[in-house]
């Protein structure tokens, strides 16, 4: 995916603060009349979309990021977006929310889960293969790139990319081409709850679960992964992510209209302990608003 100024050429984590900092007082003007005019359509019953000129009104890419909050291709689009190609205003516009703390965030998000699985996969190298499934996969960019990495260093690793969404599997497909890894990796067209009958013929070493956590109330999440913890091997290891509080969440929720359900690293490990994993690790990314678990069980 890569081109001269993408920042997914080079693995250094992403920390630029001071513009986002320096509006917030603007962004949560913002998010306040944003509030307002949804409140002014509920009472006159208009079911009509609260946009904002600077936000979806002028660039290009924050009206396709609201049509698929929560789904694959939104975070696609952000972990990899090329900036600087397109000098208009809408395109000046695009770069600057594309260059958001939540958005550096989740492309150090990304980052982070390669370096784990990178890791996790190396601790299984004395395996025939080493085998991963990975849950609302999406494009399954990660696992695509992280097993061409260590293919060629002589590593045999099989992956099963789990999603509902068959555009994701569509895109997913084109990132394992891409890759080269067509031997390597199988997806599926499914939903999450369908890895219990996957995993009892594949027997995985690692199962990941990224940016799907935040959608998972408490008990749900416990409930789920308590499950996950059951398919794995003594060792396995469990790679999950969650969203911390931060100051750009209510204009995700409220102006982007991405809800999720935010957690502290205490929060993050005390689900994963619940669920029988030991001594589990939180790696936050520079900006302190993504968490990567990994738990061992």
């Amino acid at each position: 995916m890569g081109s001269a100024g993408s920042k997914l050429l080079s693995d250094e984590l992403e920390s630029l603060r001071w513009p986002y900092y320096l509006i917030i007082p603007v962004t949560y003007l913002l998010i306040f009349w944003t509030i307002v005019k949804k409140k002014i359509n509920a009472i006159l019953n208009k079911d009509k979309d609260v946009g904002l000129l600077v936000f979806d009104g002028i660039g290009k890419y924050g009206k396709i990021i609201k049509r698929n909050v929560t789904g694959w291709k939104a975070v696609d689009l952000i972990y990899n977006h090329r900036f600087g190609e397109n000098q208009s205003l809408g395109g000046r516009l695009d770069d600057f929310w594309f260059n958001s703390l939540n958005c550096q965030a989740a492309r150090n998000r990304f980052k982070l889960a390669k370096r784990e699985l990178e890791k996790g996969i190396f601790e299984f190298s004395n395996e025939k293969e080493v085998r991963i499934i990975s849950l609302a996969a999406g494009t399954g960019q990660i696992e695509c790139e992280t097993i061409a990495k260590v293919k060629g260093r002589g590593v045999n690793v099989k992956a099963i990319l789990i999603d509902r969404e068959p555009d994701a599997i569509n895109r997913a497909r084109e990132y394992i081409s891409m890759n080269g890894v067509q031997d390597n990796i199988k997806t599926i067209n499914s939903d999450a709850d369908s890895v219990v009958d996957v995993a009892k013929d594949f027997k995985p070493h690692i199962i990941k679960m990224i940016a799907f956590l935040d959608y998972f109330f408490e008990k749900q999440a416990i409930n789920f992964i308590s499950d996950l913890n059951k398919l794995l091997p003594p060792k396995g290891i469990f790679i999950v992510s969650n969203t911390l509080p931060n100051i750009e969440m209510y204009f995700v929720k409220w102006v982007v209209g991405w809800p999720l359900i935010y957690r502290k690293p205490k929060e993050i490990i005390n689900i994963l302990k619940k669920s029988g994993f030991t001594n589990p690790e939180v790696m936050e990314d520079p900006l302190h608003i993504q968490g990567v678990a990994v738990a061992r069980k």
